[in-house]
This record gives C-alpha cells, sequence and structure tokens, in this order.
C-alpha cells in the first residue's frame, strides 16, 4: 500500500472539516421540527460516534499527554450529554426507559443540546490548537499520513444505512467504528 505522508497543515485542516460538518448538523437537529428532529438526531450522533472513535484511535491514541488525556476525558463528558439526549428523544417517541413527561421539542432538549455544542466547539478547538501541534512535533510525516487517512474515512463511514456502525446505540456505534478504524490502521502498517 502506497505510504501517505502528511502535515500538520493537512490535518488541522482535514479536522477543522470534520469539526465544520458536525456544527452543521447540530444546527439541523436545532432547526428541524417532529420526526424531523428525531431523524436528524439520529444522523448527528452516527456521525459524531465515528467521528469520535477516529479521533480515540488515530490521534489520541498517537502519543500519551496531558493534551490527549484532557481530550479523551472531554470525550467521556460529551458522551454522557449525547446520552441526556438520547433519553430526551426516547422520551418523545414513548419508549418507557424514558420520563414521558419530556419531548423532543422541550426546553431541556435545547439546553442539552446546547450544552452538546459548547463542549464539542471546547474539545474541538483544543483538538485544532492544541493536542495536533504536539502530535506533528512528535509523530513522522508517514504516521500523520495515518492519521489523516483515518480521519479522510469519517463521512464514507458515518453515511447511509450500509454504514458499519447505524442503528444501535451510541456506545455500540463507537465501538464498532473503532473497530474498523483499528482494522483500517492495521492495514496500512
Amino acid at each position: 500500500m502506497e505510504v501517505r505522508v502528511a502535515t500538520l497543515t493537512e490535518l488541522r485542516a482535514q479536522l477543522h472539516a470534520e469539526h465544520d460538518h458536525l456544527w452543521r448538523l447540530l444546527s439541523a437537529v436545532r432547526h428541524a421540527q417532529g420526526e424531523d428532529r428525531s431523524t436528524e438526531l439520529t444522523t448527528l450522533l452516527r456521525y459524531l460516534a465515528v467521528h469520535e472513535a477516529a479521533e480515540e484511535v488515530a490521534l489520541h491514541n498517537a502519543w500519551v499527554s496531558d493534551a490527549t488525556r484532557e481530550r479523551l476525558d472531554e470525550e467521556r463528558e460529551i458522551a454522557e450529554v449525547v446520552e441526556r439526549l438520547v433519553r430526551l428523544s426516547a422520551a418523545d417517541v414513548g419508549q418507557p426507559e424514558s420520563d414521558p413527561v419530556l419531548t423532543v421539542t422541550d426546553d431541556e432538549f435545547l439546553v442539552t443540546l446546547d450544552q452538546l455544542e459548547r463542549s464539542l466547539r471546547d474539545h474541538s478547538d483544543a483538538e485544532e490548537h492544541e493536542e495536533l501541534p504536539v502530535l506533528a512535533a512528535e509523530l513522522s510525516p508517514q504516521h500523520l499520513g495515518d492519521m489523516l487517512r483515518v480521519l479522510l474515512m469519517v463521512r464514507e463511514m458515518a453515511g447511509g444505512v450500509a454504514s458499519p456502525v447505524g442503528g444501535e446505540s451510541f456506545a455500540a456505534m463507537r465501538l464498532a467504528a473503532q473497530r474498523e478504524f483499528r482494522a483500517a490502521l492495521n492495514q496500512l502498517r
């Protein structure tokens, strides 16, 4: 397989593009109504699960530092916010484990969505401006190229019905995506 090299600028540009896509998906959830909101939320959560899995496999585990430990802690906090969104969304379709008083259109859902966006924005800014420079200084251009390849796989893996991570809980989607990314990295090496 062809060796791919990458620079900090290329990695940052791709990661920034991924984060921009997340903001568009968040906006779609925020502005959708009724059943469309549930559909948009499902799309957002699948993409976020795949995106976070790619970052964990390719970026956060590449070089252990205080910055990477902080990013992993932030991702655990983000997962907790996602679980609150899922519970609030489940209430809208009357799932028994949820509070039947809440619906997807409730203010609490929108407040939680805002919290998710703030957490993701802080997290993404730290990745792009704190973690990536450390990785670029410590790792080879070939290793950075492997990272870039994984990031370039996110949209394809997250999209559509044929996605290997579709139709499951956020945690299960993330684990499935991690397996796919690890397998892809093993093929690169």
